[in-house]
């Protein structure tokens, strides 16, 4: 029960890249700055006594310079605040592992011999056709089941249309059901799958879940149990 090592390593990346980014822009504010003053030197030195330089044009350049410095500071503090924000819920989503949740999602593993679904059905829509297809794409399995308005369960026994038998395979497999109702009208059909949460994935700017295999990004989620 562990958060990915993938996660925290690109997590690390990140912040490097960010930090040195950081970093480089300063770096070169500090050198133009500094460039920018010994030229400014260079022309008071030897400036016109008849025609002496506008004092409110460098004064102006001053405060360009002030301000693209503040800038840089409040995007380096700004990125230290999302980075404890991150780290912060990393560690909120590791109370998810080990806990059964629902989520929507068409792809689920066998567990026990059988690969179950919750298929919900906008309305009733008896005779829906139901097709199954392994991780390569290929039908495995083709049917249909009567669904009635709201959420409905299917359990897939392993058994393939081709007369193979799945039911101890350990890759994903995917649920499309397409039906219509008693007036011939297509019906709006969404499912979902329940398991154990086995890991959280922050890798990306939306963390993910780890469900039956498959990774599943937190906002897929319907329910939490114990």
């Amino acid at each position: 029960m562990s958060v990915s090592g993938t996660a925290a390593s690109s997590n690390s990346s990140s912040s490097s890249s960010s930090t040195s980014s950081a970093s480089s822009a300063t770096s070169s504010l500090t050198s133009n700055y500094s460039t920018f003053l010994t030229l400014l030197t260079t022309q008071l030195k030897t400036q016109s006594p008849l025609s002496p330089m506008d004092v409110n044009s460098f004064t102006q350049q001053l405060v360009q310079y002030s301000s693209v410095e503040q800038q840089i500071q409040t995007n380096s503090n700004l990125k230290s605040m999302m980075d404890t924000l991150t780290s912060s819920a990393a560690l909120q989503l590791v109370n998810y592992v080990g806990k059964s949740v629902t989520a929507y999602s068409d792809t689920t593993k066998m567990e026990s011999g059988k690969a179950n679904w919750t298929v919900n059905s906008s309305s009733a829509a008896p005779g829906s056709k139901v097709t199954i297809t392994d991780e390569n794409g290929g039908v495995v399995y083709q049917g249909s089941t009567d669904l009635n308005a709201g959420n409905n369960t299917f359990t897939w026994d392993g058994k393939g249309t081709n007369g193979a038998d799945y039911s101890s395979s350990t890759g994903a497999f995917t649920i499309a059901v397409n039906g219509t109702d008693s007036t011939g009208k297509a019906v709006t059909i969404t499912t979902e799958i329940t398991g154990k949460v086995q890991a959280v994935d922050t890798s990306s700017q939306q963390p993910y879940i780890k469900v039956n295999g498959r990774l599943l990004p937190l906002s897929a989620l319907t329910e939490v149990s114990v």
